[in-house]
């Protein structure tokens, strides 16, 4: 465990870090893709790189596995270094051309989230060691609400920066802020005490040993195709969000920022609620709750088109925060959820193996077909309804899939999602009886 000074430092760590991955891979560079000339077609492929990334890494789990207490220091500075590095490509694109600065993005971000995965792969299996499994809620909550109110700051100076239409010193002036900015997160490990393991693995672990733990047991089974699923449907829209702000409903690149803070503030606002929510009621009913948030979001966005045009953004910055607060229950059920189940040994490579192939795997697979399916379809209409608000509907559908599955799972030291809502209405039912017997 930690001492409170080395949770403090960790805590200013990890918050720095998580803000350069809320301003950069939340709308920046995906603008920044835009200003070039990309479409949604060579989006989708651009956006799956960390996925390919993520199944390459199977090979480190092992290597991490043995060794994950001693990577996330040299790791985070590397992550930190290459960030810098990447800087150059907004003060050069218009001199090198659309092909290479393509080029260029796509080695960064290939560089990048390799480096990014590592430490993914090494951070769940220390903060299991660091924070006791009854306080996981609220520290989760905690640092997602510091992260959230310190990015949508941050994003709210990058769309202050950014203007209606920047040019590309303006993106590198927002980039070069939140890169030194970073610089904290690695800083931060060389004051926190890096305990060997509790258990420690000497022997590799046969994959397939994992995936029967994984599939012989009902509950991480029906977790794992849970979460394929739910990522699967969730990359047939995530990144082309911001292609539907700026070209569909012809938003200023601004305010596309700001409505992505919104979502952020979304997140993270809630997030300590969510947390304690998630202590006393179970991480079965945040998901279940979350995830119908989730469907009001699809059905929104899917008819927001239709608003007067003076309303659309009055309409999508309450719509930006139904959209963060839905994601961030979803984070925090789903990410106490992977620890309830998770096996005594071989922790690593499960949670690996439930990222890399239940997660990163699907993700992989979606975008690169869907983008290429909104560009070619990009006149259809239905009536009212484009392609994208097409792919909103499927989201909505599979997201009700996603509820069926949520109440198939059973209680692990938590009541059925049934019953804690029948206790919710019982206690209000009380609260009112007393307020009318009592009245104030």
């Amino acid at each position: 465990m930690l001492s409170t000074k080395e949770k403090n430092i960790f805590f200013a760590g990890q918050v720095a870090g998580n803000v350069y991955y809320t301003v950069a891979f939340n709308g920046v560079l995906t603008l920044f893709l835009l200003k070039i000339g990309v479409r949604e077609g060579l989006l989708g492929f651009l956006s799956v790189i960390p996925f390919i990334v993520g199944i390459g890494s199977s090979v480190l789990i092992s290597w991490v596995g043995r060794n994950y207490w001693r990577i996330l220091r040299p790791n985070s500075f590397v992550l930190v270094v290459l960030a810098f590095l990447f800087l150059p490509i907004f003060l050069i694109t218009e001199k090198i051309g659309f092909f290479a600065t393509v080029l260029y993005y796509s080695i960064f971000v290939f560089l990048f989230w390799t480096g990014t995965q590592i430490a993914t792969l090494a951070w769940f299996p220390v903060v299991q060691h660091w924070v006791p499994e009854e306080e996981r809620g609220r520290f989760f909550g905690i640092l997602r609400f510091t992260s959230t109110i310190v990015g949508f700051g941050f994003l709210r100076l990058s769309s202050y920066i950014l203007g209606s239409d920047p040019s590309f010193l303006q993106f590198f002036n927002v980039m070069l802020a939140v890169t030194v900015f970073s610089i904290i997160w690695p800083v931060s490990y060389l004051f926190v005490s890096m305990p060997p393991p509790v258990y420690e693995e000497k022997k590799r672990v046969n994959p397939f040993v994992v995936f029967q733990e994984i599939f012989s047991d009902r509950e991480r089974k029906i977790y794992f195709w849970f979460y394929f699923l739910w990522n699967f449907s969730a990359y047939i829209i995530a990144p082309f969000v911001m292609p539907f702000y700026r070209n569909v409903l012809n938003l200023p690149s601004s305010f596309c920022v700001f409505l992505n803070s919104l979502t952020i503030l979304g997140m993270g606002g809630l997030a300590f609620i969510w947390g304690k929510v998630n202590d006393f009621r179970g991480s079965r009913f945040v998901l279940f709750f979350s995830f119908f948030l989730a469907i009001i979001w699809c059905i929104m966005m899917t008819y927001v088109h239709k608003f007067p045009e003076g309303n659309i953004q009055k309409a999508l910055i309450l719509i930006s925060l139904v959209g963060g607060i839905a994601g961030g229950g979803q984070l925090m059920g789903d990410t106490t959820r992977r620890f309830l189940i998770a096996p005594e040994k071989n922790r690593v490579e499960f949670f690996s193996y439930i990222v890399i192939f239940g997660g990163q795997l699907p993700a992989l697979i979606v975008p690169p077909i869907a983008g290429r399916i909104i560009e070619h379809y990009r006149n259809l209409r239905i009536g009212d309804f484009g392609i994208y608000q097409l792919l909103f509907l499927i989201l909505a559908v599979f997201h009700i899939v996603l509820l069926g599955m949520i109440l198939k799972m059973k209680p692990i030291k938590e009541k059925p999602v049934g019953e804690v809502f029948k206790d919710i209405l019982t206690e209000n039912l009380m609260k009112l009886r007393d307020l009318i017997a009592s009245p104030p």
